[in-house]
């Protein structure tokens, strides 16, 4: 008889719901949402986020697409953690809110709250939940006047500040001291003052890119030489400077837990790139691939159109 195999631990669902946050909000985003939704985890978004509820009525996908964006607005405003009740929500298990302990509040089954919304179809369930759990916070506060709520990151938080690392510090001089030389080597380059470091100016550099490199091969053999390097550091730099960014670079280390931004198996380890730390949802950009993409994506892709898709 073949073994029935073990149900999963509250901690392997929690930790399954955890691993699949961001590609559910991202399908919430990208897939179930009307165009215009404002995806920036305010109070205010609510409402527009149940009334998109009611308008798909029994769609189970966009439902649970839904909780994480649903949990985070909760918890920015009550704190505490991500937690799963294996009993209910089928075989993945029902993800709950655990308000900050100080507050003394049950935890919330978000699946109940949707299948609420569902059932009332007032569209008001989700910001009526989220000003009981802000006056809760209140009356605590007026006896606890600096106490304030805490919330366990999660995976859609944003990431923080980030250290700048020496060698992250040390390729950044290296690739500005050696701006002006490149400048002047590209192709019709009579002054270093043409590279102006502005959005509009990035069709010089795609030309540039375009014109040296026409295949993979040719660009891949050339990734760590002088021109690709300065090249995109120009392109980083643009977006630091016009899209609200910073340079972010995480070093490698073997030893680093698998779900570490320093684990070897994170794409995002090892290499310098620009990214948004103070956002929620932020996309990382490496502007080495994104010059890399000009050649493997030929003329139908533009550095503009990277750029544009990077919120100011």
């Amino acid at each position: 008889m073949t073994p029935t195999p073990a149900s999963p631990t509250r901690e392997e669902l929690l930790d399954r719901w955890l691993d699949d946050m961001q590609v559910l909000a991202a399908r919430l985003e990208q897939v179930h949402l009307p165009d215009g939704f404002p995806f920036d985890y305010t109070p205010a978004s609510l409402p527009e986020l149940e009334a998109a509820l009611l308008d798909a009525g029994a769609d189970g996908d966009f439902h649970r697409a839904a909780l994480p964006y649903l949990g985070e607005v909760l918890m920015d405003v009550c704190g505490g953690r991500w937690d799963i009740d294996p009993g209910t929500g089928g075989a993945d298990g029902d993800p709950v809110v655990r308000p900050d302990p100080a507050l003394g509040l049950p935890g919330l089954s978000l699946t109940t709250l949707v299948d609420v919304a569902l059932a009332e179809e007032s569209g008001e369930v989700f910001a009526r939940e989220y000003g009981e759990l802000a006056d809760a916070v209140t009356g605590l506060r007026r006896s606890r006047p600096d106490w304030q709520p805490v919330k366990e990151r999660s995976p859609l938080d944003p990431i923080g500040p980030q250290p700048v690392p020496p060698r992250l510090r040390h390729w950044l001089a290296e690739r500005e001291a050696a701006h002006r030389e490149w400048a002047r080597g590209t192709t019709g380059a009579d002054e270093v003052g043409e590279w102006d470091f502005s959005p509009a100016g990035l069709d010089r550099l795609e030309r540039e890119v375009r014109t040296r490199y026409r295949t993979l091969a040719d660009f891949d053999a050339e990734r760590e030489g002088p021109f690709l390097q300065n090249a995109a550091w120009y392109l980083g730099q643009v977006i630091c400077l016009h899209r609200d960014s910073t340079w972010v670079y995480w070093e490698i280390d073997p030893q680093a837990p698998r779900d570490s931004h320093h684990h070897p198996d994170n794409p995002w380890s090892g290499i310098p790139f620009t990214h948004q730390p103070h956002r929620r949802q932020a996309r990382p950009c490496d502007p080495l691939d994104t010059l890399r993409g000009l050649v493997r994506y030929g003329t139908g892709y533009h550095l503009g159109r990277i750029i544009d898709d990077i919120p100011v």
